[in-house]
């Protein structure tokens, strides 16, 4: 079970406004609000909904509409479909193909009965364009100068996976720094991609939301777009024949709880009863819970 922690802004459903009807005159001639008047609201959530004058707003058979504060839940499923693929018979051929037929085209003929996974590669595809520097953070080293700043060692592996794959400057200079982000550790220089941070040019934008934006100016470079040998394998899909065709019912995710806060004590005592030991106070709830 997942739980989801939601803030709800009482402040969409307060009244802010003062209607010209509760504004009276008092004895020294001086304009008032008159806070006895039913119409008055301000401050307040009203129990059913009212117009800018509150008055009630109701419905076609004139009854009230209870006012509301609505929370967002987002129910998911699961759906576990076999029974879509359509099964097709297979044909081993024991002899493999080493000329690559003219005009071949895997999107165009799909398999081909003996051709070795060289048939499938295609040209690679050069993919460039600029964007922020927001990524140089990632290869920089643990150290720092004696001013404080950034230490960028050519050649050091920041990757997760320094076995297989490589994130990390190729070349720094005064000009620019040169890094790469996840390439293949047994051939760096057409994987990956790799970017180039200029150091003295600068790139000025603005968010969605109007706030000014400004970094170094970065290119990257992306030379291993199309199909081969580091992402493209050739391997026949299997199914279990008791499997075949059976379709599974969706697994429907709607376990919903709402915690309340301070409005329903009763719900703070059902959460006490979860807690088993000392230790549950952390691990309740994903680590969230308000006794």
């Amino acid at each position: 079970m997942e739980y989801i922690r939601k803030k709800i802004n009482l402040e969409y459903y307060t009244v802010r406004n003062i209607p010209k009807s509760v504004l009276i005159k008092n004895s020294e001639g001086k304009t008032v609000i008159d806070e006895t008047n039913p119409k008055y609201y301000y401050g307040k959530i009203p129990n059913y909904k009212i117009d800018s004058e509150g008055n009630f707003i109701l419905t076609p058979l004139s009854q009230k509409i209870v006012n509301t504060i609505d929370v967002s839940v987002f129910i998911t499923q699961d759906i576990d479909d076999m029974g879509i693929f359509t099964d097709k018979p297979f044909v081993p051929k024991n002899n493999t193909l080493s000329i690559k037929p003219d005009n071949f085209n895997s999107f165009t003929y799909g398999r081909l009965a003996g051709a070795p996974v060289s048939f499938y590669y295609t040209n690679n595809v050069t993919v460039s364009g600029y964007t922020d520097d927001s990524l140089l953070k990632q290869v920089k080293s643990y150290r720092k100068d004696t001013q404080g700043n950034d230490i960028y060692v050519p050649n050091l592996n920041v990757s997760n996976n320094p076995k297989n794959n490589f994130s990390g400057v190729i070349s720094e200079n005064n000009l620019q720094t040169v890094y790469k982000i996840g390439a293949n550790t047994n051939n760096i220089i057409n994987t990956g991609v790799e970017f180039t941070t200029f150091k003295k040019q600068f790139t000025k934008t603005t968010d969605e939301y109007g706030k000014s934006l400004s970094f170094n100016t970065t290119k990257f470079v992306s030379k291993n777009g199309g199909w081969n040998q580091y992402n493209t394998s050739l391997n026949a899909s299997l199914k279990k024949e008791e499997y075949l065709g059976i379709v599974f019912k969706p697994e429907v995710n709607s376990a919903v709880f709402i915690n309340r806060g301070i409005e329903d004590i009763f719900e703070r005592h059902e959460i006490l009863s979860e807690i088993k030991t000392s230790n549950d106070i952390d691990t309740n709830r994903g680590g969230f819970i308000r006794i």
